[in-house]
């Protein structure tokens, strides 16, 4: 018996009844990398431990409990989305914000039906109902965060217990007053192997106009400039004026949207492509890309990143600390932050492309790292220790 199956054993025996709620406002309305890793955590928790389960979300979901709420992309907060007055990122959390909200009351409705243990959440303003609605009558349950965000540690130092996505984000709430028995730093996790599933797709880039000898570049992001940076990603390719490089563009709309396709189709024309697609669709065109490139200047963690590691496509991205803790190599990072910058490094990678060897290499290093049936364990490990009272001091008597 190998040590996987031990640990597997001890946690099956020992988390038999445990009960675990995993909630998201937006998952089976969109697929953001808050959304898509809370139904991962919710799989891979099903198939590799022996807790009691249950999944709460806003949109249709396989297995979930769906909870009736506002949804951030429906029609009605799609009109408050594009209010001119506002900054584009305040619309988003606005939209954001009202989803969250209206899907409290159904929520507090499951939980009580579910009575879970312990509640993981992502989505920081829910995350603070959610604590508040524990001490209600009949609510016993203990809260985690999952900081999947670049958040303030004074934003979410109230919670029973936080999950760490990357040491950045651990460092910081340390040196915020945050104790270290409070956090577990744990990252996202993904099934490897079904990921590779999904890469058997065969002719993506005939599908969407893309010829064999063009250099095509995929980016997996929301399409917004305030963090994603998809502005700067156009420009950057426009720069270098070829029509054999082509863009692909696989995400969802925000509120910022429309300016991005408008200045996608002055710089670019035909050679930037926009998707959204289902989340099992994505890997294939990542896989047939000669590059993959995430332009944000921060990121609490980056789950395409994970994805196209493991995928084995070439990546370009920033030096900030998600991609440090996911890739660690340097030779995947160098600073994008500047006007030129990722156009120079374009042109450097199609030049000179990575080699066979140290693509396998990242490949390798990032399926240790978050493959779901290492990171069950260390996820039970936290739920055992958020669950177990602090020990009491004992006084001492001078």
């Amino acid at each position: 018996m190998d040590n996987y199956q031990q640990s597997a054993m001890y946690y099956t025996e020992n988390h038999r009844n445990t009960k675990i709620a995993l909630v998201s406002s937006g998952l089976g309305n969109v697929e953001r990398g808050f959304e898509v890793s809370c139904a991962r955590w919710f799989h891979a928790l099903k198939n590799h431990t022996d807790f009691d389960v249950h999944l709460l979300a806003g949109g249709n979901y396989p297995d979930a409990v769906t909870v009736p709420n506002i949804k951030r992309n429906s029609l009605l907060l799609k009109k408050l989305s594009e209010l001119p007055i506002l900054p584009e990122k305040m619309r988003w959390e606005l939209t954001y914000g009202v989803e969250q909200i209206s899907f409290l009351p159904g929520l507090l409705g499951g939980l009580a039906k579910i009575n879970p243990d312990v509640v993981w959440v992502k989505d920081v303003p829910l995350a603070h109902f959610i604590m508040a609605a524990a001490h209600l009558p009949n609510y016993h349950y203990k809260v985690i965060f999952a900081n999947g965000g670049i958040f303030n540690p004074q934003n979410y130092k109230c919670f029973d217990h936080i999950q760490q996505l990357n040491f950045g984000g651990y460092g910081v709430a340390l040196e915020a007053g945050i104790p270290g028995s409070k956090m577990d730093l744990i990252p996202n996790c993904l099934d490897a192997e079904e990921l590779w599933d999904q890469c058997r797709e065969t002719g993506v880039r005939q599908k969407y106009g893309i010829a064999e000898d063009d250099y095509m570049i995929v980016c997996c992001a929301a399409w917004n400039r305030y963090h994603k940076r998809i502005d700067y990603l156009i420009e950057e390719v426009a720069k270098l004026n070829d029509p054999k490089i082509k863009l692909v563009l696989c995400g969802v709309e925000e509120s910022d949207t429309p300016y991005l396709k408008a200045l996608g189709e002055k710089l670019l024309q035909d050679r930037v492509i926009w998707l959204t697609l289902p989340v099992e669709q994505v890997p294939s065109v990542v896989a047939a890309a000669n590059v993959f490139i995430l332009p944000s200047l921060d990121e609490g963690l980056g789950n395409v990143l994970i994805e196209a590691a493991i995928i084995g496509t070439p990546i370009i991205c920033h030096p900030h600390s998600g991609a440090k803790f996911i890739i660690e190599d340097p030779q995947w990072m160098c600073d994008i932050s500047a006007n030129g910058a990722l156009a120079s490094r374009i042109v450097q990678m199609r030049e000179n492309p990575p080699s066979i060897s140290s693509i396998d290499t990242l490949r390798h290093r990032v399926y240790e790292k978050f493959s779901d049936r290492h990171l069950v364990q260390d996820f039970s490990r936290m739920v055992e220790k958020t669950l177990t009272p602090p020990a009491r001091k004992r006084a001492v008597i001078h």
